[in-house]
């Protein structure tokens, strides 16, 4: 996984064919399960080209997200890209290695 700290990290993610940008806080509670389901995501796919960003440390960089996505601000939060735009997206909950899996396959 590929830390994002700023808007140029953001612009490379979305300047990829296919990423996914993986939005979470490491004070929260669900985001830690979020991280838990990402690292068993990675675990079986180990070449998913995954980016994550703390929405605290990286503030501004999570609100770019937003801006350039068209997608509500939300923490945990993953995003498919495709071609740079949001393809598929899950909060909260809904953050799991199996529908991850489903998506990409």
């Amino acid at each position: 996984m590929k830390q994002i700290a700023s808007r140029q990290d953001v612009d490379e993610a979305l300047g990829q064919d296919g990423a996914i940008l993986f939005k979470y806080s490491m004070t929260c509670p669900i985001s830690a399960n979020a991280r838990r389901e990402m690292e068993s995501f990675l675990e079986r796919r180990p070449d998913a080209p995954v980016f994550k960003l703390d929405v605290h440390e990286a503030a501004e960089a999570s609100e770019y997200v937003s801006e350039k996505t068209g997608l509500e601000h939300e923490s945990p939060q993953v995003i498919i890209l495709r071609g740079g735009k949001p393809d598929w997206h899950a909060t909260h909950f809904d953050v799991t290695a199996s529908a991850l899996e489903e998506q990409i396959a």
